[in-house]
């Protein structure tokens, strides 16, 4: 008889006393606020994005205001839009996220 022996990597668990459900909408609505943001200091409008994206102005419209939660496609189509890195993004999106939970 073989026994196999494993070790196996801890993973990391971000627990800042709120649910993760919670945290990912937060991360979501930073998302596209940073988005809007960047969109209106380079002087683009909802219907350029959404020309440029291939997307609806109506589609573009209730993501900004954060009363339809965006695919992954349509984050990375208004980024390129934008012309900004959704990584950085997300990655300040979540930072934001962070600071908004420790107060």
């Amino acid at each position: 008889m073989t026994h196999v022996t494993t070790t196996v990597k801890p993973v990391p668990v971000y627990d800042w006393g709120v649910s993760k459900a919670s945290l990912r909408e937060a991360i979501i609505s930073n998302v596209v606020r940073l988005l809007r943001e960047e969109r209106e200091k380079r002087g683009f409008s909802m219907n350029g994005v959404a020309q440029r994206a291939g997307l609806s102005h109506s589609i573009v419209s209730l993501v900004e205001r954060d009363l339809r939660n965006p695919t992954l496609d349509t984050l990375l189509r208004i980024a390129e839009a934008i012309g900004v890195d959704l990584g950085e993004v997300i990655i300040r999106a979540g930072r934001a996220a962070s600071r908004q939970r420790a107060k």
